[in-house]
């Protein structure tokens, strides 16, 4: 038995997403409020290939 109850909105979203800072940010609609988590970047992409390792990598060869 699924107890999840599953809201369905007509709103036509205008999502005001916060500034990355880590895997995930939150986003807000302007228009209902509704709130909801956007991932900052698609798995296997560049910069979330190394964890971040690269990047401190190459600073401290700089």
């Amino acid at each position: 038995m699924n107890d999840e109850v599953q809201i369905e909105s007509d709103c036509m979203h205008y999502w005001v997403i916060d500034e990355p800072n880590g895997p995930t940010s939150a986003g807000v609609c302007k228009n209902c409020g509704q709130i909801q988590e956007f991932r900052n970047s698609i798995q296997g992409s560049g910069w979330d290939r190394d964890g971040g390792r690269g990047r401190r990598a190459r600073r401290a060869r700089s």
